[in-house]
């Protein structure tokens, strides 16, 4: 979502990158106690003043009554983690589509809330657990997938890669280098970086050709973007 204008990982955030006119919008996904799965990036709730109390610890009811948006500004403090079926159907209906990054949860649990909604060919399913996103492959072969890793790709990573065949590969912008971005689209993968805020190296990014961008900033983002294209840069 624009988490430079609203919380992240809020419905707030998917409206206003579905304002900003986002081609993706990318949330991270938690399963809590009951097996539901939720828009949460942290493992704990120290940054909403709950301590170290596990998110994957809460009940339904508990996830309901979390206020998401008022560490970010107060005006936001009705803001609660929103169950990914919602944020998926925020996105579809907004016309974008959602990068859903996986951060627990089992690839079956993901699997059948993604037919339920009849959103196989819609969405990508990324994760930095590529033993995960293989389960998923398995599970429904003609879903979208992403590979995210940090570090520069090792062998094993390419040998893994051309056994998973995703259709996306998402870089740290520190280790992602023009050359590399080259051999991945030789090998037949999409690339996205993440994620970048700076101007200027949204601009570079683009210049090499990357394939997607992951930022917090869509609408400047894109605007940087339209201004490289229309100077023929």
């Amino acid at each position: 979502g624009a988490s430079e204008t609203a919380p992240e990982n809020t419905m707030a955030a998917i409206s206003a990158a579905v304002e900003a006119k986002a081609d993706w919008i990318e949330f991270d996904v938690r399963a809590i106690a009951g097996g539901g799965l939720f828009l949460f990036h942290d493992e704990n709730l120290k940054r909403f003043g709950g301590g170290e109390k596990k998110i994957d610890s809460l009940a339904d009811s508990e996830i309901g009554d979390l206020d998401v948006g008022t560490w970010f500004d107060p005006k936001f403090s009705a803001e609660r983690p929103p169950a990914l079926r919602a944020a998926i159907s925020a996105c579809l209906d907004g016309k974008t589509v959602p990068l859903i990054e996986r951060k627990t949860g089992s690839a079956e649990s993901y699997i059948s809330l993604i037919r339920e909604l009849d959103a196989v060919e819609k969405v990508v399913l990324q994760a930095f657990d590529w033993d995960f996103l293989e389960r998923a492959r398995q599970l429904e072969p003609d879903l979208k997938l992403g590979a995210l890793k940090s570090e520069p790709p090792t062998d094993a990573d390419w040998t893994q890669l051309k056994k998973l065949k995703p259709e996306w590969v998402g870089w740290n912008q520190k280790h992602l280098t023009e050359d590399l971005i080259r051999q991945f689209q030789a090998a037949g993968y999409s690339v996205a970086v993440w994620t970048v805020n700076d101007l200027a190296r949204i601009r570079k990014f683009t210049e090499w050709g990357v394939d997607g961008l992951i930022t917090d900033r869509p609408a400047e983002a894109r605007e940087a973007m339209m201004q490289l294209f229309e100077s023929g840069d």
